[in-house]
């Protein structure tokens, strides 16, 4: 089972409720004041809040990870997220910003959202609950993660992708690290997910993902 909900009230980002050998996790949270969006799709799917049993946060970013402090407060559920955007979730390491001066205003008002500690921190490829699979795929941040679903052969690759207008690597502006975060498109591609899920825009196939890879050279 995946559910897609509008993780901002401008509706360019996404989070997903995930439930995978009984287990239910959410990856993302959308922006500051989205829990009542997901706690609304929880109760229409008739599960209590206390049934989140993890949060996977793809990168520290606002508009991702601004509520998991309150969902996590009110669920229980474990915050997992890559170590080093882990350090900015906790308050500990610099937001990363555009440092271009107008994408930069434009993501003010993501940096300001509750820091809180992250439970699990993600270095390398490993199993989560239920088992759902953790990728580094750093570049847009450098503690960028995607996730996988096998059993739903879904990937879910956070802002790795992007796809408002052309399908495309996160876009230059907002990505700290360019040529890493190429490398992680092809790394994804490689999965072999027949569905890939992604922070901005809609869903694609996993072939689409392939044939972008393929023309980054």
């Amino acid at each position: 089972m995946i559910r897609r909900i509008l993780g901002s009230r401008w509706g360019v980002s996404a989070a997903y409720l995930v439930e995978q050998r009984g287990v239910l996790s959410l990856v993302d949270t959308g922006s500051r004041g989205c829990a009542r969006r997901v706690l609304g799709a929880l109760a229409e799917m008739g599960r209590p809040p206390t049934d989140l049993r993890q949060i996977v946060l793809t990168h520290c970013h606002g508009d991702h990870a601004g509520d998991a402090k309150r969902l996590a407060e009110l669920t229980g559920a474990t915050v997992v997220a890559g170590d080093a955007d882990a350090s900015v979730i906790e308050g500990n390491a610099p937001y990363p910003a555009p440092r271009e001066p107008v994408s930069r205003a434009l993501y003010r008002r993501f940096e300001r959202f509750s820091r809180f500690p992250v439970r699990r921190r993600i270095l390398d490829e490993e199993e989560l609950d239920g088992g759902l699979r953790a990728i580094p795929a750093p570049g847009h941040t450098l503690g960028h993660i995607a996730v996988f679903a096998p059993d739903l052969s879904a990937l879910f690759v956070g802002d790795a992708v992007w796809h408002l207008g052309p399908l495309r690597p996160s876009w230059r502006r907002f990505t700290q690290d360019v040529e890493r975060n190429v490398d992680s498109v092809r790394r994804l591609a490689g999965v072999g997910a027949d569905r890939v899920l992604l922070g901005h825009g809609p869903s694609i196939s996993g072939d689409r993902l392939r044939e972008l890879a393929t023309h980054l050279g």
